[in-house]
């Protein structure tokens, strides 16, 4: 009985070690010496005909075998762990060589591009319920709680500086009447939303006073199309990021790298273009033509979408360099970028004009989170309520969705 169990063993061993040897021959054909080929099938031929009734014999032909195949190809230590890691070597490569050469992440950092795409915003729990706890409600909608009561009577005493919560969220320490708050976000993201409603920050805040009570979103997630302007041009109405780089603002002329190396805009003036803006409205002037004409007259939704006056949409600001009255002209090889937020968008308007080599891509997908404007950037139709813009400016009605 005990014979029969170690020539049971050995058959497997011996079969094992020809899958091993047919393997190599078959996977490293193109790295193997010539003389390591000869022997490795050697090995297998005689592997195929080695039986296992004459056990010490069978069993001293399997260890001979067995040591000239290890002189080819040695016995490596940890081999499945190193071949997993391989395979995750591999896939990150390809990934990296995915998102280098043809889509990038994005994230939109402001809301220069709103209602279109959300930057990183705050919304109040009245204007969205609570409908599924955290952390499922930041996993589907990249938001997190923010809400602050007061405590105990007291003045604001500061902001501190902002840390990073798991090393990843930035969050912020404020102190009022000696109690602590935490809140998403930088210093100067949760001083927005905390105290700009007010304008002027109170002297005294009294007990179970509501500092805050929703929701702060990390913004938009998309992907970038880096191919796409290796095959066409850049049209109008296309959503753009660029690099910023040589790009100053007009007004102190420091570089616009110095707040973001990547911005993202509306495209609205295409070269030799010449652009003015009237009572909100963008005029164009094409190249060679000697008309002016809305921009609404170009029969392109987005724009249409603009100038509906709803869900947040409400045309162009006449300021910077299209104050009243003003007339710009696109030189050649450039580009005019207009955000869609236009009263809280730094753009052309502000510090000129965007050459082609600066063009890094057009915004693709919307990947995260889940709302609405979830999947193809920029075709989604406003939301359906007139856009309302309150006494500081901020549009009201803004919503996760």
């Amino acid at each position: 009985m005990m014979n029969f169990f170690k020539k049971n063993k050995l058959k497997k061993e011996i079969k094992h070690l020809k899958k091993c040897v047919n393997g190599i021959l078959v996977s490293d054909d193109d790295i193997l010496y010539p003389k390591e080929k000869i022997e490795l099938k050697s090995i297998s031929d005689k592997l195929k005909w080695l039986k296992c009734e004459g056990y010490e014999k069978a069993q001293s032909e399997y260890v001979n075998l067995l040591t000239r195949y290890t002189k080819i190809v040695p016995f490596k230590k940890f081999k499945i762990i190193r071949e997993y890691a391989e395979i995750i070597v591999v896939a990150l490569t390809v990934a990296f060589g995915i998102r280098a050469l043809y889509l990038q992440p994005f994230k939109i950092p402001t809301s220069s591009m709103q209602p279109t795409l959300f930057g990183i915003h705050y919304v109040d729990k009245e204007t969205v319920p609570e409908t599924v706890p955290q952390p499922v409600n930041y996993l589907l909608y990249s938001t997190q709680r923010a809400k602050a009561v007061i405590e105990r009577e007291g003045s604001l005493e500061g902001l501190f500086p902002t840390y990073n919560r798991f090393l990843i969220f930035p969050w912020t320490p404020m102190s009022i009447g000696d109690v602590k708050y935490n809140l998403p976000g930088d210093v100067h993201k949760v001083a927005e939303y905390c105290f700009n409603k007010y304008m002027e920050v109170p002297t005294s805040f009294p007990v179970g006073h509501t500092i805050c009570n929703g929701w702060l979103s990390e913004g938009d997630h998309l992907f970038v199309n880096r191919l796409a302007y290796h095959f066409v041009e850049p049209k109008r109405s296309d959503i753009v990021v660029f690099s910023t780089e040589g790009l100053r603002n007009d007004s102190n002329g420091a570089p616009l790298s110095s707040v973001g190396f990547y911005y993202v805009k509306r495209l609205v003036g295409m070269p030799g273009d010449t652009l003015k803006i009237s009572d909100k409205k963008l005029f164009v002037k094409v190249k060679g033509e000697t008309a002016f004409k809305a921009i609404t007259d170009f029969n392109i939704e987005a724009f249409n979408r603009i100038y509906s006056n709803k869900g947040g949409y409400q045309g162009y600001l006449p300021v910077g360099r299209l104050s009243s009255g003003n007339e710009v002209v696109v030189p050649e090889k450039n580009y005019f970028m207009l955000g869609d937020n236009t009263l809280w968008s730094a753009d052309s308007r502000y510090w000129g004009f965007v050459p082609r080599s600066n063009i890094i891509g057009k915004a693709s997908f919307v990947f995260w989170p889940l709302t609405r404007r979830w999947g193809a950037a920029d075709n989604k139709p406003p939301v359906d309520y007139p856009t309302v813009i309150g006494p500081n400016g901020y549009i009201k009605a803004m919503t996760l969705q």
